[in-house]
């Protein structure tokens, strides 16, 4: 579960997740050791495992930890994402998650900055809101009409 705060920098982090998910910059990671050429009679690293499959196992554990973990988080929006009812403010996070600037996206919908900040809180509170609404089966999508009307 994510607070408030840390799902809008998911929101914001969104873009460089997917784009290092995409790249599987991960797994295209070498450790072999010259066996041929002038490679070959280089002195070689000491005090380390020599077991080349080990190594490569415990790299790949570790990396398949990090790259899950940025796939939960960006699950988190994309899961939720439907919750969001209103078309100005699904818009607006389709717009964040594709890593467009505050401004241009103000600039695109026509918004105020006070207007477009405000939709940004409500966005994070919906999708915050719906991690814990996810185990009750009531109806849970919200719209950012609905919730300042609730306020007042």
């Amino acid at each position: 579960m994510y607070t408030p705060s840390e799902v809008r920098q998911i929101i914001t982090d969104y873009n460089w997740m997917k784009n290092i998910i995409d790249s599987k910059v991960y797994e295209n990671d070498s450790t072999s050791i010259g066996q041929y050429g002038i490679e070959s009679s280089m002195p070689k690293a000491q005090g380390t495992t020599g077991d080349k499959v080990l190594v490569r196992v415990l790299r790949n554990d570790k990396e398949y930890r990090k790259h899950q973990e940025l796939i939960d988080k960006m699950a988190v929006i994309d899961d939720n994402e439907e919750l969001i009812t209103n078309n100005k403010d699904y818009h607006i996070l389709q717009l964040l998650k594709q890593g467009e600037k505050h401004k241009r996206i103000m600039s695109i919908m026509k918004v105020g900055r006070d207007n477009f900040y405000d939709r940004l809180r409500d966005i994070v509170m919906i999708l915050s809101n719906a991690q814990y609404d996810r185990t009750d089966t009531s109806d849970t999508s919200y719209t950012s009409d609905s919730i300042k009307q609730t306020g007042d």
